[in-house]
C-alpha cells in the first residue's frame, strides 16, 4: 500500500473494479453451495411430484461432487492456458445447461444428468475462476476479498429456498425455478465476457488497488512476471512432491469436512441427546447471520493476523463447538452456542484455502499449486457427510460431536506444520503476501 496508508481490512478500499471482481465472486460462490443450500425444499417437492426417495436424490448430488473433482483438473489446466475469464465463460454456460435440463425433465435420469452437468461446470468458475482472479487481482488483500465473496455461500442458504416457495406459490412451478437460475449465469457469462478481466492490470487497475507504483513501473513488473511463467520451475509434479501442498489441503480441507458435515447431521445428533428435532430444524434456519457473519470477520482477521493464525482460530472455534455440544448436548443453550459456533466457523472454513495457497505459492504460481490443493481440500469437503455419517452408525450419533473434536485436534497439528512463508514465485508485493513473520 502507499506509504503511510494501510490498508483498512474493515471497509475494504478494493477501488471500483477490484469491487466488480469482488461481486462477480460472490455470485459465483451462490452457486457453489446451490445443491447444499435448496435439498431441504427441493427433495421434499420432488418426493411429492415424481416419487423419488429422498436417498436416492442425495446420492446423485454425492456422485456429482465427486466427479467434479476430475473437472477441477480439466479446468484448472484449461483456466492457465485461456484464463479465468474464458474458464468461468464456459463454466457458468455449461451451468446454465444442466439448469435447462433440470427446467425440462421428466424422469429421474434427466434430474441426475442436470445435477452432473451443473457440477461438473461449476467448478470452473465458483473454484478455479474465484481462485485465479481473487489471487491476481488481491494477492495481499485475499483474505479481505474472500471474507466478502464467500458471504455468496451463506446468501445462498439464506435465499434460496423462500425464492423456491415463492416462485411455486405464484404458480410458476420449480421448472420456472430452474430456467430463472440459467437465464442468471447466462447474463453472467455475458458479464465476464464483457467486463471481467484476467488481470488488474490488463483492467488499467492495480492489484490491491496498491496506487503506490506508475503506471509505467506496474506494467514492467506485470510483463516480467508473465515472462516468469513461462519458465516457471513450479510443475504440478513439483508441487505434488512438496509437502506444503498436502499441508494445505489437508489442513484447511478438514475444517470443511468436519463442518459440512455436523451441518448435515445436525438435526438427528441433537435428537440423539434428546433435544426436540423441531428445535435443530429452528437453529438451521435461525442461525444463518452467524454463519454470514463468520465470512466477514474471518476475512478481516485473516487481513490483520495472516491467513496461518487465522485458520487455526477457525479450527479451534469448530472443535470447542463440538466438545461444547458434546458434553453439553442435553442444553439447549449450549446446543445453540454449539451451532453458531459450527455456522461460524464452517464460513471462515470456506474462506482459507485459496488466501493460504496465495500466501505460499505466490501470485505468479497460484495457478500450478490451486488445482492439486482444491483437488485434496474437496476429496475432503464433499466426504463430510459420508464421515459423519458412518461415524453416526458406528458408535453412535453423539458420538459425531466427540469426532468434529478430534478432527479438529488433528487439523490444528497440520496447520500448525505450514511454514508460513512463501515458496515460489517473486514478484512485487509477494514479500508481503503472507503478511506475519515466517514460522519455521
Amino acid at each position: 500500500m502507499a506509504e503511510g496508508k494501510k490498508f483498512n481490512a474493515w471497509i475494504p478500499n478494493f477501488g471500483a473494479k477490484g469491487w466488480g471482481i469482488t461481486f462477480t465472486c460472490f455470485v459465483f460462490f451462490i452457486f457453489y453451495t446451490f445443491w447444499n443450500s435448496v435439498t431441504n425444499t427441493l427433495f421434499g417437492m420432488f418426493t411429492e411430484q415424481y416419487g423419488w426417495q429422498q436417498t436416492d436424490m442425495s446420492y446423485v448430488i454425492t456422485i456429482a461432487g465427486w466427479i467434479s473433482l476430475f473437472a477441477v483438473v480439466l479446468f484448472g489446466a484449461l483456466g492457465r492456458k485461456i484464463g479465468a475469464k474464458m474458464v468461468s465463460v464456459i463454466g457458468l454456460i455449461g451451468s446454465a445447461l444442466g439448469f435447462v435440463i433440470l427446467a425440462c425433465m421428466t424422469n429421474f435420469a434427466m434430474f441426475a444428468a442436470g445435477v452432473i452437468v451443473f457440477y461438473f461446470c461449476m467448478v470452473a468458475y465458483a473454484t478455479i475462476g474465484v481462485g485465479m482472479l481473487g489471487s491476481s487481482w488481491f494477492p495481499r488483500t485475499k483474505g479481505a476479498f474472500m471474507g466478502i465473496a464467500t458471504i455468496g455461500m451463506t446468501f445462498c442458504s439464506a435465499a434460496m429456498n423462500p425464492i423456491i416457495l415463492g416462485f411455486v406459490g405464484a404458480g410458476l412451478g420449480v421448472s420456472a425455478f430452474f430456467w430463472a437460475c440459467a437465464i442468471v449465469l447466462v447474463i453472467m457469462a455475458v458479464v465476464v465476457l464483457l467486463f471481467v478481466k484476467n488481470n488488474p492490470e490488463e483492467a488499467n487497475a492495480y492489484p490491491d488497488n496498491d496506487r503506490s507504483i506508475s503506471r509505467e513501473e506496474l506494467d514492467a513488473e506485470f510483463a516480467a512476471a508473465m515472462e516468469y511463467k513461462k519458465t516457471s520451475p513450479w510443475t504440478t509434479a513439483k508441487v505434488l512432491k512438496t509437502p506444503q501442498t498436502w499441508l494445505i489441503g489437508l489442513g484447511t480441507g478438514i475444517p470443511m469436512m468436519v463442518g459440512a458435515g455436523v451441518i448435515a447431521l445436525l438435526v438427528p445428533t441433537l435428537a440423539a441427546f434428546g433435544q426436540d428435532p423441531m428445535f435443530g430444524v429452528l437453529l438451521l434456519s435461525s442461525m444463518w447471520p452467524v454463519g454470514l457473519l463468520g465470512h466477514y470477520l474471518i476475512g478481516v482477521i485473516d487481513q490483520k493476523i495472516g491467513t496461518k493464525k487465522t485458520t487455526l482460530i477457525v479450527v479451534c472455534i469448530l472443535g470447542i463447538g463440538g466438545l461444547l455440544c458434546f458434553l453439553g448436548g442435553t442444553n439447549a443453550v449450549a446446543c445453540a452456542i454449539a451451532t453458531g459456533m459450527f455456522m461460524f466457523g464452517l464460513s471462515g472454513a470456506a474462506n482459507v484455502c485459496m488466501s493460504m495457497t496465495t500466501s505460499i505459492f505466490g501470485r505468479a504460481d497460484f495457478e500450478v499449486a490451486y488445482t492439486p490443493i482444491q483437488v485434496i481440500f474437496n476429496i475432503l469437503n464433499f466426504a463430510g457427510v459420508s464421515v459423519m455419517s458412518t461415524i453416526a452408525a458406528l458408535f453412535g450419533p453423539t458420538t459425531v460431536m466427540l469426532a468434529v473434536f478430534l478432527m479438529c485436534i488433528v487439523a490444528f497439528g497440520i496447520v500448525s506444520a505450514i511454514p508460513y512463508r512463501q515458496i515460489a514465485s517473486k514478484i512485487r508485493g509477494d514479500e508481503e503476501v503472507a503478511n506475519a513473520s515466517p514460522v519455521k
